[in-house]
C-alpha cells in the first residue's frame, strides 16, 4: 500500500498527539525503546530520552522568558505613553482654570485620581495676600516646612505617626500608606507639599511611576509657585 505525503503529515501529527495526550506512554510500554532511535550526541554515543527532553525543555522555557521579557517592556511602554498622556491632561486643565484660585484643588484632584487614593491634602507657603484665606495657604509649622526643604524627591511608603492624620483630621488608620511630594522652586527653595494617603499601607512604593511624578509635580510647580510670595 502506498501513503502519500500528506497521509505521512497526518500519521505524524496522531503520534504526537497521542504521546502529548498520554505521557506515561513508555513507562507502561518499555519494550517501545528497543525499536526506538535517538539523535547522536557525537560519535560515541546517544542521548537517553530524559536528555532530550529537558533539551526541549530548556528551549520552552528560553522561548516563554523572551516573550515575558517581550510582554513586560510592551507594558512598561504603554505605561509611560499613558503617564505623559496624563501630565498633558494636567497642564491643559492647570491652564482652563478661570482664575488662579482654583489650580490648587486641580492638581490635588489629578494626584489623587491618578494614584486612586482615599485622602489628599495641598499646601502652599507663605502664599499671597489675595490667596492667604483658603485651606491650601494654612501653614504646616517651621520644623516641617523646614523638613520638607531638606527632601530631594518624593517619598512613599508606610507612614509612621499621627502628624499627618491630624492635618487630615482622619484616625491615623487612615493614613498608613503616604506619597510627600515636595513643590519647589527652580532656585530650590521649597513653597509646598502634595500629600496622599491610604488606609493600605502599600499602596504607594518608593520607586512608583518616577517619570511620572518628576513631570507633574514640574507641570504643578510651575503653574503654583506664582501663588506664593
Amino acid at each position: 500500500m502506498n501513503y502519500s505525503l500528506e497521509d505521512n503529515q497526518k500519521a505524524v501529527r496522531f503520534v504526537i498527539d497521542y504521546l502529548t495526550d498520554n505521557p506515561d506512554f513508555f513507562r507502561r510500554h518499555p519494550d517501545v525503546f528497543s525499536h526506538m532511535s535517538f539523535p547522536r550526541q557525537n560519535r560515541e554515543g546517544t542521548r537517553s530520552i530524559i536528555e532530550c527532553q529537558n533539551e526541549v525543555l530548556r528551549a520552552t522555557l528560553t522561548t516563554m522568558e523572551v516573550r515575558e521579557e517581550e510582554n513586560k517592556l510592551r507594558e512598561k511602554a504603554l505605561s509611560e505613553a499613558k503617564d505623559t498622556e496624563s501630565v498633558l491632561d494636567l497642564a491643559i486643565s492647570l491652564l482652563a482654570c478661570e482664575d488662579n484660585i482654583g489650580l490648587p484643588d486641580t492638581a490635588l484632584e489629578f494626584f489623587k485620581n491618578a494614584f486612586d487614593a482615599s485622602y489628599g491634602l495641598i499646601r502652599l507657603w507663605p502664599a499671597r495676600p489675595n490667596f492667604a484665606f483658603f485651606p491650601y495657604a494654612e501653614r504646616l509649622g517651621p520644623e516641617i516646612e523646614e523638613s520638607i526643604a531638606q527632601m530631594e524627591g518624593p517619598f512613599a511608603g508606610k507612614n509612621f505617626g499621627d502628624e499627618i492624620a491630624a492635618w487630615l483630621k482622619v484616625d491615623p488608620s487612615e493614613t498608613r500608606g503616604v506619597l510627600l511630594l515636595p513643590l519647589k522652586k527652580q532656585d530650590g527653595k521649597a513653597f509646598g507639599l502634595i500629600c496622599l494617603c491610604d488606609p493600605d499601607e502599600k499602596k504607594f512604593s518608593a520607586a512608583q511611576r518616577e517619570p511620572f511624578l518628576r513631570g507633574a509635580s514640574r507641570v504643578c510647580e510651575a503653574a503654583l509657585a506664582p501663588l506664593t510670595e
